[in-house]
């Protein structure tokens, strides 16, 4: 109904976040990881107009305070940015790393993403949750060998389920770890 109230509020939450960024990096953070909930969700001209500006400006001001610091950006799936739809304006946010979610193979992303810009994820978590084992050890190795020689930081292709298995957890760690040094 407003749209001048909305950007607004977004101009001052961004300059929010901005701060918020800068002052971990100034209490010691050596990375920042910038999470937008919601915009996958949004069509993409809402998008254009409510998210990417303001996710641009997060990153432009902490890269100006502290340019040496990596920033890593992701967006939670929503219907509008599922298997990879937004990847090609998230690498154009100035971030080093661009965080990618479970519902796009990581090949793919690869392509869309410039080879300048790292690649963070993306291990299904229901796979992390429900195994078994050997399937958490395939689909963690598919990825990790689809990386191979990329910049890429093996996580998620987002958040841990609460009711995931410590042990499950704990055995991807130790093939992430022990793929490293093969």
């Amino acid at each position: 109904e407003d749209p001048k109230l909305l950007h607004d509020i977004l101009s001052l939450l961004a300059n929010n976040i901005a701060d918020y960024a800068c002052y971990q990096i100034d209490s010691g953070a050596m990375i920042i990881q910038v999470f937008d909930s919601w915009a996958g969700h949004l069509p993409d001209g809402a998008f254009r107009e409510f998210a990417f500006p303001y996710q641009k400006r997060v990153i432009d001001e902490i890269k100006r305070r502290h340019p040496e610091t990596p920033i890593i950006i992701y967006m939670a799936p929503g219907e509008y940015s599922r298997e990879g739809r937004r990847l090609a304006q998230l690498a154009r946010t100035g971030a080093d790393i661009v965080s990618i979610d479970h519902t796009i193979d990581f090949r793919r992303a690869r392509e869309i993403i410039p080879d300048g810009i790292g690649i963070q994820g993306n291990l299904d978590p229901k796979v992390l949750r429900d195994g078994p084992l050997e399937e958490i050890r395939e689909q963690t190795e598919r990825i990790l060998e689809a990386a191979r020689g990329t910049r890429h930081i093996m996580n998620l292709g987002h958040g841990i389920e609460p009711d995931t298995p410590e042990s499950h957890a704990a055995f991807f760690v130790k093939i992430v770890q022990s793929y490293a040094t093969d």
